[in-house]
């Protein structure tokens, strides 16, 4: 019965022939691994077909959207993160791969006459592949690929004359946006693709016209036909990959997620690993020099592989007899190693970038888990300028640092606020506020040590302290320690400050009504005057910020009081005292 239904099908479309012509290909000097590249290839290009159209089922190409959209598929749908991650890392070894196989074209001297235009067309598949993985790098709408496909937006922008058009026309405007995004969307998911089908069909079509190069000391006596000898090595390098690539995936846990892309938010900006070469090599190009790692570089590199087939116009292929043609091709690829490598050395010992990396995998796990419990309908910017703990630190980032401290990042000209408000922090300040870590920087110089009141007094006003900004979700309070504090304090601090209105006639202290509430805070961010009275040198923010933003500094500040103060010796200080507070 299968025979009569194949017969059928071979009287009315020929597949048969179709067949035998494809796998009866004579393989001269034999099978070998080394040809095992293109068909890899085209496996891979296979796994993005079928995982990119899974992932365009879910997808949303809007700036609003498009990160939610992939939260979504790699936290919510089921198995939705193996596929994004077959899909990303797959993108990845198609770069690999095309490499090897074009260098071994190379040694093999494939390029040569008749083949110079197959050798062209995968130049070409070269760039294509480049242009999927940087435009489908954006997709994500992420602060990653945001920041990294900008630094290669940029690099464009530098072509002399016609930089400043390309660039505009990538990106659809003066700078990113909802237009950005849809043009690489478009370029991603059907112009290279097709462009890449169309040069992949040509490709083969001239492979198979011409046949496979042979080494030059193959024994051409030797033939095989693709099938079974080639077709088997070939299926086993295919096997091989797409294993890697899902062992990575499972490893992983699927392709990183960053926060949500912000323009407004500092991130350490690295294009992905196949371009970090070029990144770091304009590390040595500063200024007008730049020109020459962004354009004179490379496109002599694309002018040399371009013209190499009239370049070496020998008929041997022997490698050793054609050193003058390999040698720049092979030096390239180190240069490349090594720059990649280099790149990664010089991240992995700069701090600072370190410590930017590490903020922003903060903020991407916040991302992920405010997400995990909704996301508004503003989007996911929404959902992070109403979270304290996102909100609140990019604030204290751009308005307090230049004062205060907190995790070991600004300056000690105002209190330190790592631990601000917590029980440590306030018993510290009674002991010494003078320290540099509270007030000693200050102009606030009056108050003294309340050490002379003991330990059980001072222990007792701590906990008093500690409970003027109790909130329902904050930790218990010893209400019999906070009771005896706030006799001690009438007794002993009300003739300098202000509590309830009561107490000193000045501000000779700062106004302790309910100190390090959130209501406290609000009021010495957004007027500071308020609570210091005529001491106030600190900059009043109820102009620059919003209400919502004040709130948002201030619950961000709150959380300190469940965090250990700093200790430790503190880095050298200027003697001077500032104005600030």
């Amino acid at each position: 019965m299968f025979s009569s239904i194949s017969d059928w099908l071979d009287e009315r479309t020929g597949y048969k022939a179709l067949v035998a012509h494809a796998l009866d290909e004579d393989i001269p000097g034999g099978a070998r691994v080394v040809y095992v590249f293109g068909s890899g290839l085209a496996v891979l290009f296979t796994c993005q077909v079928v995982t990119g159209l899974m992932l365009m089922a879910t997808y949303t190409p809007a700036v609003g959207s498009a990160w939610s959209s992939v939260f979504y598929v790699q936290h919510e749908v089921a198995g939705g993160w193996f596929v994004r991650g077959l899909h990303a890392y797959g993108a990845q070894a198609m770069v690999i791969v095309l490499g090897m196989h074009l260098l071994q074209v190379a040694l093999y001297g494939a390029y040569k006459r008749p083949r110079e235009v197959t050798w062209w067309f995968g130049l070409a598949l070269l760039g294509v592949v480049q242009g999927l993985a940087l435009t489908g790098y954006l997709l994500p709408w992420d602060q990653k690929g945001y920041w990294a496909t900008k630094v290669a937006t940029n690099i464009a922008g530098t072509v002399p004359l016609l930089g400043p058009s390309i660039q505009t026309l990538i990106v659809g405007g003066a700078d990113y946006g909802q237009t950005t995004l849809t043009r690489f969307y478009v370029l991603h998911v059907g112009v290279l693709p097709a462009t890449l089908v169309l040069l992949v069909t040509m490709h083969i079509a001239l492979f198979r016209k011409h046949g496979a190069t042979p080494p030059a000391d193959a024994d051409l006596t030797k033939k095989d036909k693709f099938f079974p000898a080639q077709l088997a090595l070939d299926v086993m390098f295919a096997v091989v990959v797409l294993l890697v690539i899902a062992v990575i995936t499972a490893w992983t846990r699927g392709a990183h997620l960053d926060a949500p892309s912000d323009p407004s938010i500092d991130y350490p900006p690295r294009p992905e690993w196949y371009f970090l070469f070029l990144f770091q090599l304009l590390k040595y190009l500063p200024g007008s020099l730049e020109l020459v790692g962004t354009i004179i570089l490379p496109g002599l590199a694309g002018l040399f592989l371009f013209a190499l087939p009239f370049l070496d116009k020998g008929e041997t292929t022997r490698i050793s007899l054609r050193w003058q043609w390999l040698a720049p091709i092979l030096l390239g690829g180190v240069g490349i190693v090594l720059l990649t490598v280099q790149s990664k050395r010089d991240d992995a010992h700069d701090e600072k970038f370190q410590h930017a990396a590490a903020e922003a995998h903060v903020r991407a796990e916040r991302s992920i888990a405010l997400a995990r419990n909704g996301i508004p309908p503003g989007g996911p910017l929404e959902m992070l300028r109403n979270d304290p703990l996102t909100r609140g630190a990019d604030l204290y980032a751009q308005h307090c640092t230049k004062c205060h401290v907190l995790r070991g990042k600004g300056e000690y000209d105002a209190p330190v606020h790592t631990g601000f408000a917590s029980r440590a922090w306030i018993l510290g300040m009674l002991h010494d506020p003078q320290d540099a870590r509270y007030f000693g920087r200050t102009e606030i110089d009056d108050m003294k040590s309340m050490e002379k009141l003991g330990d059980e007094k001072l222990q007792a006003v701590t906990e008093w302290l500690f409970a003027q900004g109790q909130e329902p979700t904050d930790p218990p309070v010893n209400a019999a320690l906070a009771a005896k504090g706030g006799e001690v304090f009438k007794e002993s601090c009300m003739d300098c400050h202000l509590f309830k209105g009561e107490g000193a006639d000045t501000f000779d202290g700062p106004d302790m009504t309910g100190y390090a509430s959130r209501e406290w805070l609000e009021k010495q961010i957004s007027k500071p005057e308020s609570i210091y009275g005529e001491l106030n040198k600190m900059t009043a923010f109820a102009e620059d910020l919003s209400p919502h933003d004040i709130t948002m500094l201030a619950l961000f500040l709150r959380q300190e009081r469940a965090a250990t103060p700093e200790t430790g010796p503190l880095p050298e200080l200027a003697p001077q005292k500032t104005a600030s507070k």
